[in-house]
């Protein structure tokens, strides 16, 4: 009878332990199939059982549920950001042609007929405008990047060239802003893979930020390594500690909101998403030598 009953006990025993490690293997697959539909809700899939579970049944059911929730959300939300992205782009592009004609026309004005404080005034209404277009273009082009809609022809193009030729570009505002630019390019060609307009942008965007930012200092080089060409712009800052450099890629974050009068925040997140379209990379950093601060931005292309 005693050998029985212990007979007993122990099949109870296994039974409930097979059904104990059956039981931890469909939960560890649910939650692996789980963590593969969250990476892409886009797919219609649900939870399923390896096999069949009872007790688990009602739980996945109701986590089945809650996925159909955040697909409606989620398929929402893509809805209002591509209607915000087209209100956007054409918002912008609407503005972009009456902004043209303004810088047009105030450029046609004779200002040797004009009174010294007239000119002045004149000079404000330009560098307004100017600042408008600006501001619009970024707008217009931060839509058309996140829509998946600038498409960019990369070859091979002179960096080095480019970055000189927008660096004088902004000779005027640098000279304005009493900044110590100190140049280190090579004179001879230094090719990356990369779309001219948009290593263009990369680099005003970054001259742009160091305007806006630095306070007496802009260094700009570049180099050409092995594993490609390396670009480094660093100003020295006042407004501006480590643990703030990631944010600086966030759209519409300015670091100092007292000096950012014109600025969405956009031109750098804009800058990163051309790099990175062009498979390279554009990374920040601040480092302290001595008593100053300086914000360093590296753009990595490949060649």
């Amino acid at each position: 009878m005693t050998c029985l009953i212990l007979a007993v006990v122990c099949f109870i025993a296994v039974y409930f332990c097979i059904r104990f490690f059956l039981l931890k293997k469909a939960l560890g697959e649910a939650a692996q199939e789980l963590r593969e539909i969250t990476e892409d809700l886009e797919e219609n899939r649900i939870v399923r059982l390896p096999s069949p579970q009872t007790e688990m049944e009602v739980l996945l059911e109701e986590v089945n549920r809650n996925l159909e929730a955040i697909r409606r959300i989620h398929v929402g939300y893509q809805e209002k950001e591509q209607m915000l992205q087209r209100q956007i782009e054409n918002i912008s592009h609407d503005l972009r042609t009456p902004l043209t004609s303004i810088l047009g026309f105030l450029d046609l004005i004779d200002e040797s007929s004009l009174k010294a404080e007239d000119r002045d005034s004149l000079e404000i209404v330009r560098k307004k405008a100017r600042s408008m277009k600006r501001l619009t273009a970024q707008f217009y082009d931060l839509s058309r990047l996140t829509a998946g809609d600038y498409e960019l022809e990369v070859g091979k193009a002179d960096a080095g060239r480019i970055l000189r030729e927008t660096t004088l570009e902004s000779y005027q505002e640098l000279v304005r802003k009493n900044l110590d630019v100190r140049l280190d390019i090579p004179d001879e060609a230094v090719f990356a893979l990369a779309d001219e307009a948009a290593l263009e942008r990369i680099f005003s965007n970054l001259i742009q930020n160091a305007l806006r930012y630095a306070v007496s200092t802009l260094r700009v080089s570049l180099k050409e390594e092995k594993s490609g060409i390396t670009v480094l712009m660093e100003n020295d800052t006042e407004h501006l500690d480590a643990g703030e450099v990631d944010a600086l890629f966030d759209r519409f974050y300015t670091a100092d909101h007292s000096r950012s009068e014109g600025s969405t925040g956009l031109g750098l997140p804009i800058a990163r998403y051309l790099a990175e379209n062009m498979g390279g990379e554009l990374t920040a950093c601040v480092k302290v030598h001595g008593s100053r601060k300086w914000l360093q931005f590296y753009l990595k292309l490949n060649k």
